[in-house]
């Protein structure tokens, strides 16, 4: 009876020990591919990168405008601090207007229909005036008055307002 209990033993063998075989192959290979992808590449034996095809240039590119200068207010007319969407808002507002990034100053604009704002369309010849983003640029270094649902922001006959998410609801320039 001990025979076959020899022979279940002796199938066993060879089956492990090409298992173990197996993993042995699989994990040499993977410290393998290893190495090579965290290895560092010396200059010396790699090629060189060809050199990109030049992009086709239908005109330069805009010089970046300078940051405008001074900042906007970010407590109101009690010195109280505005809340963050709303000072993230009026900062980047502030910015797009400073620099005359109008599809910057467009995408922060959303008309109040409580006050009967301007749509765009009528906004954006304004503000395309650099006398006029000055204007709001100053109105918006001065504290603004809280008021039900909009920051009021004024200053020399220029008016802004910016709602609670940080968007420009309405504009007035002298």
């Amino acid at each position: 009876m001990s025979a076959p209990a020899a022979s279940a033993g002796a199938g066993r063998g060879p089956w492990i020990a090409s298992a173990a075989l197996g993993v042995a192959i699989l994990v040499a290979a993977a410290l393998a591919v290893l190495t090579l992808v965290t290895a560092p590449v010396s200059p010396a034996s790699s090629p060189a990168p060809a050199p990109a095809p030049p992009a086709p240039s239908a005109a330069p590119a805009p010089a970046a405008a300078p940051a405008p200068a001074g900042t906007p207010a970010v407590t109101d007319t009690a010195g109280r601090a505005l809340p963050a969407a709303v000072a993230t808002g009026v900062q980047g507002l502030y910015t797009a207007v400073g620099t005359g990034d109008l599809p910057a100053v467009e995408q922060r604009y959303q008309p109040s229909a409580a006050v009967g704002a301007a749509p765009w369309a009528q906004v954006a010849p304004l503000l395309a005036q650099p006398q006029n983003r000055e204007a709001l640029l100053a109105a918006l270094r001065e504290p603004p008055q809280r008021r039900t649902g909009v920051y009021r922001y004024a200053a020399g006959g220029a008016v802004v307002g910016v709602d609670t998410q940080g968007r420009m609801a309405f504009v007035r320039l002298p």
